[in-house]
């Protein structure tokens, strides 16, 4: 039997159910592996309205956050991927929260999707929503590593600087609420800075490779990745 690791919370952000890039099965092994307080899905949990796109993987994943959320607290934070949360909300047990904070070892932590940080994605959905669907082309004519989309997300100038955007933005958001640390995803780039005392962390995304979650116990943290 698998010995489970246990922590205090998990967080794992930008699942994209329902793109075909999307690891559903590689997530659910690595949910598997923790005994955890509380799991925090930090957005876009869904790639879109469709939930014709759904595979079957997608939906076993989906019946294994309902198990879940019955022994530990399952926070949904809403991204802006994330249409129909309320109506799957229901569905699924789970609350929705636009934000979400909570202490451990006097530490003050915040988790936050970070699209409310990208003025792109904030103010033109159109725009947003066209830069996605070229990338997910992209993504199906990729080699089996995702080497071309992975490269183009750390070279292209403006993808770096949404990670910057959304990192600043952050970082000033946790000041203003008097946060220590506080997690974003929405980039699909992974990241860790500290700034005057303050701690960021993004936890990247799960249509790509490698992914990552991220880890608190004892008011540690801890960001993991998976091949």
């Amino acid at each position: 039997m698998l010995q489970k690791k246990y922590v205090d919370t998990l967080i794992i952000s930008d699942i994209h159910l329902g793109s075909d890039m999307c690891r559903a099965e590689k997530i659910e092994k690595t949910i598997k592996k923790y005994k955890a307080n509380q799991l925090i899905l930090n957005g876009d949990i869904f790639d879109s309205l469709n939930l014709k796109r759904l595979h079957s993987e997608h939906w076993d994943f989906l019946s294994q956050i309902r198990k879940i959320s019955k022994k530990c607290d399952v926070i949904w934070i809403h991204g802006n991927h994330d249409s129909m949360a309320i109506e799957l909300s229901g569905l699924l047990g789970i609350k929705i929260y636009k934000k979400y904070t909570w202490k451990s070892k006097g530490k003050r932590f915040m988790a936050i999707h970070g699209h409310q940080f990208d003025r792109l994605s904030y103010k033109n959905i159109v725009i947003s929503g066209i830069a996605t669907f070229f990338y997910h082309i992209i993504q199906k004519l990729d080699t089996k590593n995702r080497t071309i989309s992975h490269f183009i997300k750390r070279t292209n100038k403006s993808w770096l600087r949404l990670s910057d955007q959304v990192m600043r933005g952050a970082f000033l958001y946790a000041r203003l609420n008097k946060v220590d640390v506080i997690f974003c995803g929405h980039t699909h780039i992974a990241k860790h800075e500290e700034k005057n005392g303050i701690e960021y962390y993004n936890s990247g995304s799960w249509d790509a490779k490698p992914s990552y979650y991220i880890t608190v116990d004892k008011g540690e943290v801890g960001l993991v990745k998976v091949d």
